[in-house]
């Protein structure tokens, strides 16, 4: 054999040699989607309406301090019809979001069937009951219950004639918060409370009908928790309440609804019921399975905003006494019954 074929044999030799060294090592594996995900925090909003409502608008500014606090990568589409639930649920979360958030209770069937596809992925809604290991949908009610309990109690304390009514619509999440005004306003010895359940939450001029008539059956606090056709209801204290019938405000600040009138309203601070959910997810600490119940106990969840113009009125020792009661409802002193 020749120097150079003697060559050519060692180094195929040596090449065998290299390639059954390599045989037994792996290549390293490329890091599974979730892992890039996971390395930003993402937050997708489906939500019913534009933006620019009032309900859909909350859900956004929610999201908009997550970018800002918590260093969130965005994205929301809005999404009315039914149809089209389950695919935003699945769009967001086939693309690595870490949390996707449902603005309402209406979303919960789509969150439920398409989570557990998605389990890197975090479910919520606002509203609703379903779960799953990754969905947990908020319940602002029991703390809103609460919170309008000692409006309640306040309002009763305002009250000449001991009667109040609330107007709302056959629909829990309207009508339970009510229950608890009602609770408040009746620990008072001697008043009453009616509810008047609205047919049309959109039907202003039949709020301001029942109203009217709740104002001339004697009715002199009244409070509405019924969409739009809340706003009737406002109307009609403006226009008929004088000096004598007041309002309190709900969901949002609605004293300059009826500035003469209003006492307070009791604001629904839902993007910080959404901000502590988010910060719960970016954390790891987000827990699937159950409902996440609000309370007093969830601080700036649950505001009071009282009406300046009406000082004289809604006067700093009143404005103790719904502190006051609060602080009883935190301490266990006081419990506001969920009807059965």
């Amino acid at each position: 054999m020749s120097k150079l074929s003697n060559r050519v044999v060692v180094v195929m030799m040596v090449l065998v040699l290299l390639l059954s060294g390599c045989a037994g090592v792996s290549a390293p594996a490329a890091a599974p989607a979730e892992s890039s995900a996971a390395a930003t925090f993402k937050v997708g909003l489906v939500h019913p309406s534009p933006v620019t409502d009032a309900w859909s608008g909350q859900a956004y500014a929610a999201i908009e301090r997550m970018r800002d606090e918590l260093g969130a990568e965005i994205a929301n589409v809005e999404v009315g019809d039914p149809a089209g639930y389950e695919k935003a649920f699945s769009d967001f979360a086939s693309q690595g979001y870490t949390l996707v958030i449902g603005h309402g209770f209406q979303y919960q069937d789509a969150a439920e069937k398409v989570s557990p596809d998605f389990p890197n992925t975090y479910f919520t809604t606002v509203g609703g009951f379903k779960t799953t290991a990754n969905y947990a949908p908020i319940d602002l009610v029991p703390g809103y219950m609460q919170a309008l309990y000692a409006m309640g109690v306040m309002a009763a304390q305002v009250s000449k004639t001991g009667q109040a009514a609330g107007f709302t619509l056959e629909n829990p999440a309207t009508k339970l918060p009510l229950e608890g005004f009602r609770q408040g306003f009746e620990s008072v010895p001697g008043h009453t409370f009616s509810m008047i359940v609205l047919r049309d939450g959109n039907d202003v001029g039949a709020g301001k009908e029942a109203a009217l008539q709740a104002i001339a059956n004697g009715a002199d606090i009244l409070i509405a928790n019924a969409n739009l056709a809340g706003d009737g209801v406002l109307q009609a204290v403006a226009e008929q309440g004088g000096d004598s019938v007041f309002a309190i405000g709900t969901i949002g600040n609605q004293n300059s609804k009826a500035p003469k009138n209003v006492l307070a309203s009791a604001p629904l601070n839902i993007p910080q019921a959404l901000f502590a959910v988010a910060k719960s997810a970016k954390e790891g600490a987000f827990e699937g399975g159950h409902v996440r119940a609000f309370t007093v106990n969830d601080e700036g969840v649950y505001q009071f905003v009282y009406n300046e113009e009406l000082a004289d009125i809604v006067t700093p020792e009143l404005q103790a006494l719904v502190d006051e009661t609060i602080a009883k409802i935190k301490a266990g002193e006081i419990t506001v019954e969920m009807p059965q």
